[in-house]
């Protein structure tokens, strides 16, 4: 304890500790006073976004599904954009640029994006106006069900901003299960060809054509996304004979610009008037030349 003199007001001892948070927060009141805050968010904006069934349709629904080699219309709208007023004429001038990109999920592109800028004089009644663009895309044909979108992303080289949205949109058609090796999915029966509705139970009469449709899928891919497959089918009597053999039905070679998904295949078998009655038994055979991978299947149908 401190000792205290006669008449002399006693003090404490100097409290290191609490003059050292004092001259912690008056540092940090200093250092907020001096820093500026950071700049408010970028009234850049993206609206009236949405994609389109056909040019200048209405958004479609969220429950609306495009098809593999549909166009998907998008159409947007930006607001919020910097205007550049010239001191001498008073013309005033927007400069924006855009890039619009159909994506996966994932962010791999579908198709090549499409840029474009807008580089125009307001007038002054134009104070309201906002540019609007659209776009239109060409969905790949071995796409396969699922959720996809629109990445659009616009600068602003006036204002210095940046904004960017994504807009979802569906593709329906075929589901496929991942596979980490060539196969079929979604052999099907159908009483005449382009049928939409497969048959429950493949049955048919003498001298009608039994229409065959499947999907080859889990193929792998070489330079350029391309894909080499080959497919034979051998179809045997209800006594095991060869009914008919074609062991190079098709061979099929492509590629894309985004990885086919899967890959349609069809064949037909022309029955005679004189056809045994019973079950006939369709051996599949599929063969990936890129990876060198085979994979075989049985399918059956009977003639009543």
């Amino acid at each position: 304890m401190p000792t205290c003199g006669y008449r002399l007001r006693c003090r404490p001892p100097f409290d290191t500790r609490r003059m050292s948070i004092a001259l912690l927060f008056a540092t940090a009141a200093l250092f907020s006073f001096f820093v500026p805050n950071q700049a408010a968010d970028s009234p850049l904006a993206i609206v009236q976004a949405g994609v389109q069934s056909s040019e200048d349709a209405p958004f479609v629904t969220t429950d609306y599904h495009f098809q593999p080699g549909d166009y998907v219309y998008f159409t947007f709208e930006v607001a919020g954009f910097g205007i550049h007023t010239n001191p001498d004429t008073k013309a005033r001038r927007i400069s924006l640029s855009y890039q619009i990109t159909p994506e996966d999920l994932s962010g791999r592109p579908l198709t090549n994006p499409e840029s474009g800028t807008v580089a125009v004089d307001l007038a002054p009644e134009d104070k309201n106006w906002t540019p609007k663009r659209r776009a239109a895309f060409l969905l790949p044909s071995g796409l396969a069900a699922g959720e996809f979108q629109i990445h659009v992303v616009v600068q602003d080289a006036i204002a210095k901003a940046q904004a960017q949205k994504n807009i979802p949109f569906r593709v329906g058609g075929v589901s496929i299960q991942p596979t980490d090796s060539v196969s079929v999915e979604h052999f099907q029966f159908f009483r005449k060809e382009g049928g939409r509705e497969p048959l429950e139970l493949p049955a048919y009469s003498a001298g009608d054509t039994v229409y065959m449709t499947f999907d080859m899928v889990g193929f792998k891919l070489g330079p350029g996304n391309q894909y080499r497959l080959t497919y034979g089918i051998t179809v045997l009597r209800p006594d095991g004979q060869i009914f008919l053999q074609q062991p190079n039905a098709a061979e099929i070679e492509e590629g894309g610009f985004y990885p086919a998904q899967f890959v349609p295949a069809n064949f037909q078998v022309k029955t005679p008037s004189h056809a045994e009655r019973g079950q006939y038994t369709v051996l599949l055979s599929i063969h990936d030349l890129v990876a060198n991978q085979s994979y075989d299947t049985k399918q059956a149908f009977t003639i009543e």
